[in-house]
């Protein structure tokens, strides 16, 4: 090293506690590890020079064009975003619930969430918050049923965004399930808590979840939405396996979804960033309110095809 003045990292490495201003470096879709599924709303090339066509199922970064998708849920997460529309026409994301643990929950502004959308409705400022609904899952081969393979040989990621039109069907598919009363129990010793936890977080994990494309009513015409519905059952060693995937990817699921990760709830919060391409994906129809759960599972109908897990490594 030449006699130059020089900065010793040791005497000022504690700055690094303070953040500074770091640049997130884009990733292709690629090499992402959660690959958004989508639905075309227009015919268009996509990154993979492949023509995307209107109102076919997309996996950014894997497929394309699809009629159906068939996944293995391994997180479900409800968030409330509020966003506004900039002059430009830039969506801005303004407040953000990652609704940790039981209620009551904050947003960045440090306002306390409302429970529903009544309680929100209520409110000047959270009438215009939404819920959303992200369900990750590992995707599933159409050819042979077993877990796709990447480029790299790994399991493939995926994920929908439920909000707006899109909110209802994929909330009545997790409400069906949660509220089954057929299903032998799995997880021991029984009990009230160990029953509460079967529903709430191993339920939607027991059956192949399909994911095909419906319509639903708006105020600006028919809307393409997400059909969800029950396809094979699984066997308890492959439910545990994919509770075990849970585990092993939720802090990727939150590096991914939870957007006030760095952010302390304050008062007078104002966030203008932009809001990205991964949270807005292609829902440009209005938002819906919270649905009443059905309390029927929309069983798929039987098929030829079997979803093997017996000799996989998820």
């Amino acid at each position: 090293m030449s006699s130059k003045t020089t900065i010793n990292y040791d005497e000022y490495s504690d700055l690094s506690e303070d953040g500074g201003f770091n640049v997130k470096t884009p990733v292709d879709p690629e090499d992402e590890f959660f690959h958004a599924i989508y639905i075309s709303g227009q015919q268009r090339k996509n990154h993979l020079g492949e023509v995307e066509m209107p109102g076919k199922l997309q996996i950014r970064g894997l497929r394309s064009n699809l009629d159906e998708i068939n996944i293995v849920i391994t997180s479900i997460k409800n968030v409330l975003v509020r966003t506004t529309r900039s002059k430009e026409g830039r969506e801005n994301l303004d407040c953000f619930s990652y609704q940790t643990g039981v209620g009551p929950w904050k947003g960045l502004t440090g306002r306390t969430c409302g429970k529903n959308s009544i309680e929100r409705a209520a409110d000047q400022y959270c009438n215009s918050c939404r819920s959303q609904l992200i369900v990750a899952g590992i995707y599933l081969d159409e050819k042979t049923g077993k877990p796709f393979l990447n480029d790299k040989k790994q399991s493939a990621y995926v994920f929908i965004r439920a909000k707006g039109t899109k909110y209802g069907n994929v909330a009545d598919y997790l409400g069906s399930l949660t509220k089954r009363e057929d299903l032998e129990p799995i997880v021991t010793p029984v009990t009230e808590q160990s029953k509460d936890f079967e529903r709430r977080q191993v339920n939607h994990k027991r059956f192949v979840t399909k994911i095909t494309v419906g319509k639903q009513s708006s105020n600006y015409g028919l809307k393409d939405v997400f059909e969800l519905s029950c396809g094979q059952q699984l066997s308890i060693e492959a439910v545990k396996n994919i509770l075990n995937k849970s585990k092993e990817t939720s802090e990727k699921f939150k590096e991914k979804f939870d957007w006030s990760r760095g952010k302390n709830p304050q008062s007078n919060y104002s966030n203008t960033s932009a809001v990205s391409e991964d949270q807005k994906f292609t829902d440009l129809g209005t938002d819906s309110k919270d649905k009443k759960v059905s309390e029927t599972v929309q069983e798929a109908p039987k098929e030829n095809k079997s979803f093997d897990f017996g000799d996989i490594d998820f």
